[in-house]
């Protein structure tokens, strides 16, 4: 048993070393990409000025349409009634477009919770007519 060395014990004092530090680092590391991922998943709030702030929100492509609306009545329609200022990226991120609005904190948390509350639309039932001339909604 004597002349067996278990792997710890046949390690140099310096490779001992490294390996302590390198096992805190690479949890470290992996702590910080987590939190990169996380951040990037979130709205982002950022203060512009004394009073302006800037939101950064990740909004459904369907939902945009419905945000933006024909011609964009619906945008400027909210920017006319919040007194903020409503952006849409150009970019596409996979399913979703990035919204920025930024104006007064007040102005700011009104248009977010306008676009909080679009839903995109359900599909339509079909709707049938019955023998006295009713119409109802046929359900699937």
């Amino acid at each position: 048993m004597s002349t067996e060395r278990t792997s710890w014990t046949s390690l140099s004092t310096i490779q001992k070393i490294a390996l302590g530090l390198g096992i805190p680092a690479s949890v470290a590391v992996a702590y910080i990409l987590y939190r990169r991922y996380r951040e990037s998943r979130e709205e982002r709030l950022t203060f512009v000025g004394e009073d302006d702030i800037e939101i950064e929100m990740r909004v459904p492509q369907e939902a945009v349409k419905l945000i933006i609306g024909r011609q964009g009545t619906n945008i400027k329609q909210l920017r006319k009634q919040t007194g903020a200022r409503i952006d849409v990226d150009t970019e596409d991120v996979g399913d979703e477009r990035v919204l920025l609005i930024s104006g007064f904190p007040v102005q700011g948390e009104a248009v977010r919770q306008s676009v909080l509350s679009v839903r995109p639309l359900e599909p339509k039932l079909p709707v049938t007519k019955n023998q006295r001339g009713h119409y109802y909604y046929q359900d699937l």
